[in-house]
């Protein structure tokens, strides 16, 4: 066997299609809301902070790292659908189309919304998360082209040849 051919089935590529339409929808709706998504809970924020870092939490996990941390975890999707959805020989696309989304949207954010601060903090932290999501992409593509090889060659070695017979054993 050669190795593993990398391609998405066509059910599979539907799938990853409808669901980076879905999760584009989500992610337009929190980048492009006029206002920080986050402020009509800052409040609730700043005390949940204050009160784990009473019970011993870590003075660096301040609203920044939070902050940080959750545009890491909102571009991972962005990154695991491009990486579902692009070809595979497209894989240095792949890892720049979260930096360069992501500096879009902070491009967008300056020019067209008032109330929110557009950072390269924000693109770095959009950038590792969508390479993140490339890259669980990418093995996951791997790992289920060699399960669907081994499926294929399975089958195929069951069509070759004719199924075994039950052995006739002797009448005592």
């Amino acid at each position: 066997m050669a190795g593993p051919s990398i391609r998405t089935s066509g059910p599979r590529a539907a799938a990853v299609w409808l669901l980076a339409i879905g999760y584009g929808g989500f992610l337009a709706f929190v980048v492009f809301w006029p206002s920080p998504i986050d402020r009509p809970v800052a409040g609730l924020l700043t005390r949940v902070i204050q009160e784990l870092h009473e019970r011993g939490v870590p003075a660096f996990i301040d609203y920044g790292f939070i902050e940080f941390s959750a545009n890491i975890l909102l571009f991972v999707p962005v990154g695991l659908l491009f990486g579902l959805a692009l070809p595979l020989s497209w894989w240095a696309v792949m890892l720049l189309c979260g930096p360069v989304v992501s500096a879009g949207i902070e491009l967008a954010q300056r020019q067209l919304l008032a109330a929110r601060y557009a950072t390269v903090e924000d693109v770095i932290a959009n950038s590792i998360g969508a390479t993140i999501g490339v890259l669980v992409a990418l093995i996951l593509r791997v790992l289920v082209a060699y399960r669907d090889e081994r499926v294929i060659a399975r089958h195929e070695s069951r069509a070759t040849y004719p199924p075994s017979r039950p052995v006739e054993h002797d009448a005592p």
